[in-house]
């Protein structure tokens, strides 16, 4: 690292609807405890609340250390490999932050404290404004077996697994993007898969792990989720946007074999993800025929197309519920 360089980037792409998101979510970043050693590159991803209009209502922020950049809309992925583009030559690490998240004051030393020179990624246990009462941890459970601490102040904890592991291990993981920091000096040409809608973060991991990094975390609360534009928001179960989700998803998962030699395990693993999700499309599937709703005939051709054994597992569904039934009934009768 060059003597002038930041030791670390933050990265933070921008789409909101709501003004006053990403000023918190800045303010967060200049709060750290090291505020001094970082350059903050904020990428406008054609935001309808433009990212340079929020920032000057805010004279206090460094400009020294800020970057702004806008570009047309291509999303998530999009913005964040322009903002590494962006990251100054040098730079050991990189931070990402959501602009509708907000960093606790320690955690990008927290990060630097539990990777320390031995480890590439780090990720840390969050709080949502969805559950209140349970950190992200607490609710998913997946880390709950023993990991090997590699540091006390702030607990810390070697993953013990690649990122394919442990992603694949519950179809998601735990790896929250604005928890993340990451080597950017030994993985400077690593992007975003800006193919994928959503799931682009879940595929950066991988390919880190792919690259040879080695991950830890740590238990404490790092960052706060907020409630900005979500991908997955008015996305539930039979409503509107609920296929295109499902659609999403399908091509996540079944696209990972594409890119990683599984084991058998991991290959499990990853097809129990696609049955849930094969499950889920012909429930949205079946709601919206017995409600009247229209189907998006697009949608399910590239459902089709991600998954063919999709028609396969839809035309055993039938047969399947009818057994359950006769299960229900004979079970019925018997009591």
């Amino acid at each position: 690292m060059s003597a002038t360089a930041p030791l670390i980037a933050v990265v933070i792409p921008h789409f909101q609807r709501q003004p006053g998101l990403l000023p918190k979510a800045l303010a967060s970043a200049f709060a750290q405890t090291i505020a001094d050693r970082l350059h903050v590159i904020v990428v406008d991803d054609e935001s309808p609340v433009p990212a340079q209009a929020e920032i000057d209502a805010h004279p206090e922020f460094p400009r020294e250390q800020l970057t702004v950049h806008r570009k047309p809309n291509g999303g998530a992925g999009s913005a964040r490999n322009k903002a590494l583009d962006l990251v100054p030559p040098g730079t050991a690490y990189v931070a990402f932050l959501d602009s509708d998240d907000e960093w606790r004051p320690n955690h990008l030393a927290n990060a630097l404290a539990v990777m320390g020179e031995r480890f590439d990624g780090y990720f840390a246990d969050w709080w949502s404004f969805n559950y209140p009462e349970q950190t992200n941890f607490q609710r998913i459970g997946t880390l709950d077996k023993p990991h090997a601490s590699v540091c006390a102040r702030p607990p810390g904890f070697d993953l013990g697994v690649s990122p394919l592991e442990h992603i694949l291990s519950d179809g998601g993981g735990l790896i929250q993007t604005s928890t993340v920091v990451y080597r950017f000096d030994r993985f400077p040409a690593l992007r975003f898969r800006e193919e994928f809608f959503n799931g682009q973060d879940f595929f950066f991991w991988m390919d880190l792990g792919a690259g040879g990094a080695t991950f830890c975390f740590s238990t404490e609360v790092d960052c706060n989720n907020g409630e900005g534009i979500n991908i997955y928001q008015s996305a539930g179960w039979g409503t509107e946007r609920s296929l295109h989700r499902l659609r999403n998803e399908l091509f996540v998962w079944t696209s990972v074999p594409r890119f990683y030699r599984l084991t058998d395990g991991q290959h499990r693993n990853n097809q129990r993800t696609i049955r849930k999700l094969q499950q889920d499309v012909v429930r949205d599937l079946l709601h919206r025929v017995r409600h009247g709703k229209a189907v998006n005939l697009k949608l399910v051709r590239d459902i089709v197309r991600f998954d063919p054994t999709f028609l396969l597992y839809a035309a055993a569904v039938p047969f399947r519920v009818l057994g359950e039934k006769l299960t229900r009934r004979s079970g019925s009768a018997t009591a």
